[in-house]
């Protein structure tokens, strides 16, 4: 018996001290779990699937990678060259975080600290990890008028426009003023005299040089069929609108040549086809552009045309007819068709409107020699408008 109590007095005694060393262990253990410690980073893959997910080496503005290393779990912030990227943490573990780089990183003002790193921050500390994110080149998708004048001030829209060394226009002709926003999403040029042909407008940064795109174009003559001077079809319903070189009150300036101009004032709601307000044309002396195949489909092409507002607008709608169907109504002032602002413009714009857009047309050839009208409606509710309205050299271009 005495026996029997002894050996179950020396298991308890076991038990107990394995018990202790267990918890022991286990006290260590979550000394060292996970996000216990300051983040480490070690390396950046991309986001893919195998064999897809390799190490990077450097990546672009607008990738999604995936931070590794340890104690990444509770990450507060991670910042690519200084523009802090937006995080899910609920898709990380501790030795992985995936992340998308911020698409828009101002390159032209990132300092030399921030440059090529990645900073993460968790509750319990920060890792600065050097990394190389490749800054755009530049990139031109529109240009606000592609119509200019010399002396005019033009913006080109598109991506990586920082850090301009310089900007030459067809011709090779330099730009003396020039400067890009800190995104680089535009840049603001003055043309210089003497630009007369054809062609892309080239910019030069400390990244990259442009490319041409097709839908961004200076002084695309050859594809204008309307420009009120040597193509003008221009048959009107009235004495007005008319044809001017300039107009003194409100102010517009010279186009290239003539240029429509509407002037109407107090157009109450509910007016149609206002006299005034109407450009029929002539099809048979409208110069369309024969470059173009007929069979060119509508969603490859595109109608572009200057306009100049210098008085605000605010309601109704201009129609553009192709013989007298396909209407497209264009109301600038209506945002998703619905909040309404001021639209005004700053001296001559350009517009672009797909052709797919006009209800319709299939191909080039649909409309091709058709006369082309102009009309203002006001359908507002309750609402005047007065409209002074400058247009100039209609054209038909390819966008793809």
């Amino acid at each position: 018996m005495e026996k029997i109590s002894l050996n179950i007095i020396n298991t308890m005694i076991l038990l107990a001290l394995a018990s202790m060393v267990f918890m022991q262990s286990s006290c260590k253990k979550d000394n060292t779990t996970k996000g216990s410690g300051n983040p480490v980073i070690t390396g950046v893959r991309a986001y893919k699937a195998a064999p897809g997910d390799s190490v990077l080496t450097k990546a672009n503005p607008g990738d999604y990678v995936v931070l590794q290393g340890s104690h990444l779990t509770g990450i507060t912030a991670v910042y690519f060259d200084g523009t802090k990227a937006a995080i899910n943490t609920a898709l990380g573990s501790d030795v992985n975080f995936p992340v998308t780089i911020p698409a828009t990183i101002p390159f032209a003002t990132i300092t030399s600290d921030q440059l090529n790193t990645i900073v993460v921050t968790t509750a319990t500390g920060t890792v600065t990890y050097k990394f190389p994110i490749s800054a755009p080149s530049p990139y031109i998708t529109s240009i606000s008028n592609e119509m200019p004048n010399a002396g005019d001030v033009i913006t080109l829209n598109g991506a990586g426009l920082f850090a301009i060394n310089s900007v030459a226009f067809p011709g090779n002709i330099a730009a003396a003023t020039f400067a890009g926003n800190a995104a680089g999403s535009s840049a603001t040029v003055t043309v210089p005299a003497g630009v007369t042909a054809s062609g892309p407008v080239v910019v030069v940064t400390k990244y990259g040089t442009s490319t041409s795109v097709i839908d961004a174009v200076l002084n695309d003559n050859a594809d204008v069929f309307l420009n009120f001077d040597d193509k003008n079809g221009f048959t009107p319903w009235s004495a007005l609108p008319v044809v001017v070189s300039s107009v003194a009150s409100p102010a517009i300036k010279a186009s290239r040549g003539k240029f429509l101009y509407w002037n109407a004032q107090g157009i109450t709601a509910g007016t149609y086809y206002v006299g005034d307000l109407a450009t029929p044309t002539d099809g048979s002396q409208l110069a369309y552009p024969s470059t173009i195949s007929s069979s060119e489909p509508a969603a490859n092409l595109a109608i572009k045309f200057e306009i100049n507002v210098p008085v605000g607008m605010s309601s109704g709608e201009i129609d553009f007819d192709f013989n007298f169907s396909h209407t497209y109504a264009w109301s600038p002032w209506l945002i998703n068709g619905s909040t309404r602002v001021t639209f005004t413009t700053t001296g001559w714009q350009t517009v672009s409107i797909p052709l797919s857009s006009f209800p319709g047309i299939s191909t080039y050839n649909d409309i091709k020699g058709q006369p082309i009208e102009l009309f203002y409606i006001n359908n507002g509710s309750g609402i005047t408008q007065n409209v002074n309205v400058g247009f100039d050299d209609f054209r038909i271009v390819k966008i793809k």
